[in-house]
């Protein structure tokens, strides 16, 4: 990627010519302070995505976010396959693209805000644990093979781009330091809370002040839009949610910006799947009655397959599977889950009762539901205006124990189980 900073809610810029900007949101901020190192950037390195927020430290104030595709898909669109690339001999050109991105990152919220590059104190980045390694430039030899063993998940203080990094640290190779970010920036009770955090790896976390369980399952990229015959992520133009209508056999579709449509993102794969079951176009095993659906009409034909049916019955039930082997482990039932926070690559809000129509979410906890966004982000953002807090994030990543649903008993009973809608 190569963005020339002038590129705002542009899929491709005429200007720059990149074709990897997702978006980019300034703020009218009154009074920006020109004193002293007052701002700070926080990052969240997806495996998809990587986002970029600049706040005023004093203040508090978001004054800029700025998302971009990962330009490390080139090598694979899951991190198993980028930890294969890496030790085939890519390394360092992995570790090249993705500090290309976080420099043009940095440079497009300081070009758009007009802060210059000696006012910002301080960067905290945050991301899984196979993005780290690459922005490191650790070796992945181990992250792929039995046991799994990280070169570092500590926290990190360097110097990146002449600036102060803090790398926020992680659990294990499966739970990153972007979960630890997300359970850092939800509410912590008495009574248990889960976080469910859905993109190319699906990870479940239930927490409250005393005890945390959490587990990873490689959902695949269907959650935001990866994999599917129309799929894109939440750019401009993408279907964030689509209604059906028996009486016209249609879509009528909501698309991000009220773009054109241009594809389908990760909460409107929900939708579509979902609505496809409400009105029996899809039945329980997931059979799709027609070879195809329209969904409709944009620069192309967007439509919904069966296999994009059964990408979403994979991802689902791994997720269900997973968040059913936390609630066993932890020995509580439903009614003692106080918040299931939702967090993802989704750009838009999941609905709640489209996650309980496909099984995702179970339907005693659809009411449960708080969209929590990119928890991540907010998690990084939170230590960046507050350093003070590194004991509990600290904290946290030192005592959550990670499930192993790869050799869990019933994590492949629940899977077969939750497959059917």
């Amino acid at each position: 990627m190569k963005n020339c900073g002038k590129c705002i809610y542009e899929k491709s810029c005429s200007n720059c010519k990149a074709d990897e900007i997702i978006s980019v949101e300034f703020y009218a901020v009154q009074n920006l302070s020109r004193h002293g190192s007052l701002f700070g950037i926080a990052i969240d390195i997806g495996t998809t995505t990587v986002v970029f927020e600049l706040l005023n430290l004093q203040t508090g104030e978001r004054i800029a976010v700025f998302s971009c595709v990962n330009s490390q898909r080139e090598f694979g669109l899951d991190v198993i396959s980028r930890i294969s690339q890496a030790v085939s001999g890519n390394a360092v050109r992995l570790h090249e693209v993705i500090m290309d991105n976080i420099q043009q990152g940095i440079s497009s919220v300081l070009t758009q805000s007009g802060v210059e590059k000696n006012e910002i104190s301080r960067i905290v980045i945050c991301g899984n644990t196979t993005m780290l390694h690459l922005l490191q430039n650790f070796s992945c030899e181990t992250l792929g093979v039995f046991p799994f063993t990280p070169v570092s998940v500590e926290l990190v203080r360097k110097n990146l781009f002449g600036l102060e990094t803090i790398i926020l640290p992680g659990v294990s190779a499966f739970i990153g330091a972007d979960i630890v970010a997300g359970v850092f920036y939800c509410d912590k009770t008495l009574e248990s809370n889960l976080l469910i955090d859905l993109g190319t790896n699906g990870e479940m976390v239930l927490f409250n002040d005393k005890k945390i369980l959490a587990a990873s399952v490689a959902a695949g990229p269907a959650f935001e839009g990866g994999n599917i015959s129309s799929g894109t992520a939440s750019v401009p133009g993408a279907i964030a949610k689509a209604r059906y209508s028996p009486e016209t056999n249609s879509f009528l579709c909501d698309t991000i910006n009220k773009k054109p449509p241009v594809g389908i993102c990760g909460t409107g794969v929900i939708s579509v799947c979902a609505e496809l079951i409400r009105h029996g176009l899809v039945d329980e095993t997931g059979f799709l009655k027609t070879d195809c659906v329209i969904i409709a009409n944009g620069e192309k034909q967007i439509q919904f397959t069966q296999k994009d049916i059964r990408e979403v019955q994979l991802a689902k039930s791994a997720v269900r599977a997973g968040i059913e082997v936390l609630i066993e482990e932890a020995g509580i039932s439903y009614k003692n889950i106080g918040k299931v926070f939702l967090a993802g690559g989704f750009g838009y809000t999941m609905d709640a009762e489209s996650a309980a129509v496909l099984g995702l979410i179970p339907e005693a906890l659809k009411n449960k539901i708080h969209a929590a966004g990119n928890a991540a982000l907010g998690g990084a953002a939170k230590f960046l205006l507050d350093p003070s807090c590194e004991p509990e994030i600290q904290k946290i990543a030192a005592s959550t124990k990670e499930i192993n649903l790869a050799t869990h008993p019933r994590f492949q009973e629940l899977f077969i189980t939750h497959c059917n809608f």
